[in-house]
């Protein structure tokens, strides 16, 4: 069995990062207005490796990974930072068999809960007046689990050459989720259930 352990701290002086500053209101809809800015960081965080050969053929692997970060000029937290997300993969193998490989996968993200407070206030056009609303830009969204499988075998193309062929479904369960680091949560979810089929080529 390996572990491998790696905890950071890395102070980052004019550390840049996009804040969300507004709207714009176009004949599409309103879409997000950031505007760069730096300002000093403090990243703290940890990164855990396991590998567990259970036996010959069949074989564990966790990967943990958490990165909290700190606006050290103004105050409070980072936008844009990972929240922490948990790596399952069991995976069984066999040469013999053209090196099949078959592997189910568990990505757990959990919901960030360090974020900076970007919301504001604008006016909208509500029967024919102009009332306040509160624009929730900021909130993170909740945590997801979702499951993965993959699979690949080998075969020869020719008498010098061989080919790898792989089947893969990513979102096993198309489970709705939203990730925090991608600005298009705001609009729609992430991709549902999605079959790649792979073929691979070495002469």
């Amino acid at each position: 069995m390996k572990v491998n352990i790696n905890p950071f701290l890395n102070y980052v002086e004019d550390y840049m990062f996009l804040k969300p500053i507004g709207f714009e209101t176009t004949i599409r809809g309103a879409f997000p207005v950031l505007e760069y800015e730096q300002t000093n960081a403090l990243l703290t965080g940890i990164d855990f490796n396991s590998e567990w050969n259970i036996t010959k053929n069949w074989q564990h692997r966790l990967i943990v990974a958490y990165v909290n970060g700190k606006d050290k000029t103004n105050g409070g937290a980072l936008i844009d930072m990972p929240p922490l997300n948990i790596n399952n993969r069991i995976q069984f193998s066999k040469k013999e068999w053209r090196h099949l490989t078959l592997e189910l996968q568990n990505e757990i993200v959990l919901r960030q809960t360090h974020f900076p407070n970007n919301n504001f206030e604008t006016n909208i056009l509500v029967n024919g007046n102009f009332s306040p609303v509160l624009v929730d830009i900021s909130t993170p969204p909740p945590a997801y689990n979702l499951l993965h499988f993959s699979s690949d075998f080998q075969f020869k193309t020719s008498k010098n050459s061989e080919a790898t062929l792989g089947f893969s479904v990513f979102n096993l369960l198309d489970t709705k989720y939203r990730d925090y680091l991608n600005r298009q949560r705001y609009f729609v979810n992430e991709m549902g259930r999605n079959f790649q089929i792979q073929l691979k080529i070495n002469y």
